[in-house]
């Protein structure tokens, strides 16, 4: 299966912070939106991404500092590991497990076009091995009718 596949039947919107907003904002907005993540922009270019990791990376870096005062370009994750629409699931979700990352962005001809987590990737194969369970357990009740007969 091609990302752009599990992208359409996803039907997410992208969310971002600019960088100079502050961890509280980024901490509001996924509250807000009931997401783990935000694509962080400068002006029009995607710098990095906010996660719940970044969160608690935060507390643990400033304790004593309000979450009012600490800029998401301070903590943010810079190495976007991205993905692209062609790119195969089984792929990517190895990519994923070896770089320990659980938010990817998928990105064609320069933007963003979605981001994939891990949850999504668990949702498609748990519904494809549901499937596969189904269509097992047609095949041996036909073997037993046939047997019966």
């Amino acid at each position: 299966m091609k990302i752009q596949e599990l992208l359409v039947d996803k039907k997410a919107q992208v969310y971002t912070i600019d960088a100079a907003q502050t961890v509280e904002e980024a901490i509001n907005a996924m509250a807000a939106h009931r997401i783990s993540s935000l694509i962080v922009m400068d002006k029009e270019s995607p710098v990095g991404i906010f996660t719940e990791r970044d969160v608690l990376k935060t507390l643990l870096k400033f304790r004593d500092k309000p979450l009012t005062a600490i800029a998401v370009r301070e903590v943010m994750t810079e190495k976007l590991i991205v993905a692209r629409p062609d790119d195969e699931l089984h792929a990517v979700m190895s990519t994923m497990v070896q770089a320990d990352i659980r938010h990817m962005p998928v990105v064609s001809e320069g933007q963003i076009v979605g981001v994939l987590s891990m949850r999504d990737i668990i949702h498609h194969y748990v519904g494809s091995l549901r499937a596969d369970l189904t269509y097992l357990q047609d095949y041996v009740r036909r073997l037993e009718d046939a047997q019966i007969d």
